[in-house]
């Protein structure tokens, strides 16, 4: 598929009904070259969830050369894009977005925590990830590994024990600089602003 080519899918993709920008997704994704690639991705910036929640699907069929981009889309200033690219990822269970997607649930936006969360579990199929996200959780500060360990035996508890047992074998980890300080929030109020800092509704709103 040529640029041409691919340039006339994506104007089909603004302009059909669901059903067609599906099928032309499903054809962008039988020859995955850079340019056909640069359209899915491009999708996962649009508003509409059907494109996203399909092209994400599509993506994470296509494998290895796409992890990289969508880790980068994590950072988008769309909040719906960086919930569509933790989907992908998580889908993929590629052991490199670990540590990009533990570090996302810090986001403001609740819909990209969830979606992290559910990208954190399917990674949890994934021995070699399930090791990575035993290391990411251990780099974390005390208050910080205790959010993510309550969140993901809240939400998974096989998953979370599967994790726990990774971090047993590992051994006990040095305590992080300064993960002591400051009064105990109670544990029903635990959350991950508590530890490592958040952005207020104004902030939240404008993602």
């Amino acid at each position: 598929m040529n640029a041409k080519d691919v340039a006339r899918l994506w104007d089909e993709l603004r302009h059909r009904d669901p059903e067609e920008k599906l099928g032309w997704i499903l054809e962008l994704a039988q020859d995955p070259n850079e340019e056909s690639i640069r359209v899915l991705l491009d999708v996962l910036q649009q508003e509409s969830w059907f494109l996203r929640d399909q092209a994400a699907r599509v993506l994470a069929s296509i494998g290895e050369p796409v992890v990289e981009p969508l880790i980068e889309y994590l950072n988008s200033g769309l909040w719906y894009t960086r919930s569509s690219a933790a989907t992908a990822l998580g889908r993929m269970a590629n052991p490199r977005a670990v540590a990009p997607l533990v570090l996302l649930l810090k986001d403001p936006n609740r819909t990209v925590r969830d979606a992290v969360w559910d990208a954190l579990i399917q990674l949890c199929r994934n021995e070699l990830a399930t090791q990575e996200l035993a290391v990411a959780f251990q780099s974390l500060p005390d208050r910080a590994m205790r959010y993510a360990l309550e969140g993901l035996l809240e939400r998974d508890p096989e998953a979370a024990g599967r994790v726990l047992q990774e971090i047993g074998e590992r051994g006990p980890r040095v305590p992080q600089e300064g993960s002591g300080a400051g009064a105990p929030a109670p544990e029903d109020q635990l959350s991950w602003d508590d530890v490592v800092g958040g952005e207020d509704d104004a902030q939240q709103a404008a993602r």
